[in-house]
């Protein structure tokens, strides 16, 4: 995670309970704690280095952003909602460590009990594509999912025939349903499920009613009509090919379409799901929730890539 989106994400969260305005500043603050902490390693044993009030490093044992980001929080939020708001932020910041450890940018995305998703449920669908979204949308809050982790780019394959999630590169598609999850057991990520798809595109949607879209016009961009958000035939400078890995990132993700996603085997469904659509396809055709279940598990798609979560 970059620091740039790490502070957007920040501000995200701080806007559940403080408003647009107040968050911006709030989050400032918390940002500010957190990178203004390093941690470091001797003879196999952790510790962290802080700056005192003036100016002066000090050594912990233990890290002491938890401790800084509550008291901010308690000179900003109700006292009820301190703990809630502390567990998300420590999620994000969590989020950058596995950054630092495993080399893949990412951005996270809250479990089923996240309020934000009840949230997006008070939404009335306008049309039948946002009824299946909403229809979606509970199930996976119902299904307990656990938070997790999605690559800002899409996978790309190194010259070791490796996985890899980073900009610039050849999209990794052509690559069958059995192919992609030997693919994943061996650089230790997974296909992402049906659910967790639509958890993350709830956190989408969150993420453009935040930057100031207005919630008609992100349900109508996430579910009806993709064409600003992903690379589409009628996307503004459509390439009439695949764009390379990082491109069109929007609300801190990349490569939203331009190949249709492969998600993990529903055996309850009889299939693995394909999503969004692809650089081919207008995006009103294929919007990102939309959905095709195939069971052809060795065929290979010109036009699909592995979503792939950790």
């Amino acid at each position: 995670m970059n620091k740039t989106t790490a502070k957007n994400d920040i501000q995200v969260v701080l806007q559940e309970y403080i408003g647009n305005r107040k968050a911006k500043k709030v989050a400032e603050a918390v940002y500010e704690v957190m990178q203004a902490e390093t941690q470091h390693t001797h003879n196999g044993k952790k510790f962290f280095i802080n700056e005192d009030e003036i100016g002066a490093l000090v050594l912990t044992m233990e890290s002491m952003v938890k401790k800084s980001v509550e008291a901010i929080l308690y000179q900003n939020l109700e006292e009820d909602e301190v703990g809630e708001c502390l567990e998300q932020l420590m999620a994000e910041s969590n989020a950058t460590e596995i950054e630092k450890i495993i080399g893949i940018e990412t951005i996270h995305v809250e479990g089923s009990d996240s309020k934000i998703y009840s949230e997006l449920l008070e939404h009335k669908a306008l049309n039948n594509r946002e009824k299946e979204f909403m229809k979606n949308l509970r199930t996976a809050i119902e299904a307990g999912i656990k938070s997790f982790e999605v690559p800002v780019c899409d996978p790309s394959i190194d010259g070791n025939g490796k996985l890899q999630f980073i900009p610039g590169c050849k999209v990794a598609v052509a690559y069958s349903y059995n192919e992609l999850e030997k693919l994943a057991e061996e650089n230790s990520v997974r296909l992402g499920t049906k659910n967790e798809y639509f958890l993350f595109l709830g956190t989408i949607l969150n993420r453009l009613i935040a930057e100031g879209w207005s919630e008609r016009a992100a349900f109508e961009a996430v579910c009806t009509d993709s064409t600003e958000l992903g690379h589409y035939a009628n996307s503004a400078d459509a390439k009439d090919d695949f764009e390379l890995t990082g491109s069109r990132k929007i609300v801190g993700k990349c490569d939203l379409a331009n190949a249709c996603k492969i998600l993990a085997n529903d055996e309850k469904a009889g299939g693995f799901w394909l999503a969004g659509g692809f650089y081919y396809r207008d995006g009103s055709h294929c919007p990102l929730a939309c959905l095709y279940l195939y069971s052809c598990y060795d065929s290979r798609s010109n036009y699909c890539v592995g979503w792939f979560v950790l």
